[in-house]
């Protein structure tokens, strides 16, 4: 499997900007797959949870790069917060990955 691993600089889930502790975005190429498979895990400041759903995910890296795509919220506990792909992820290839 070739995966790759980006910090998170900024995260807005719909627009809506999600001020960070820390956050990091896993992109993965797993065979067999249609498409890359990927997952945010963001550690957010507030605590309050996010309600289950679909979302337009943005995501800034520290090197400067926009990423983004829709992704469903798996688990919203404490503020740490994770959002699993449900479709294809812009700003990220295949040849991106090691």
């Amino acid at each position: 499997m070739r995966h790759a691993r980006f910090d998170v600089a900024t995260l807005a889930i719909e627009q809506v900007p999600v001020v960070l502790k820390a956050a990091y975005l896993l992109v993965a190429e797993q065979e067999g797959a249609d498409g890359l498979q990927w997952e945010c895990l963001a550690y957010a400041l507030d605590t309050a949870p996010i309600p289950k759903g679909r979302y337009l995910v943005q995501v800034t890296t520290l090197d400067g790069r926009a990423i983004s795509g829709a992704a469903v919220l798996v688990r919203s506990i404490d503020g740490a917060h994770v959002l699993r792909g449900d479709g294809p992820i812009d700003g990220v290839t295949a040849q991106d990955l090691a």
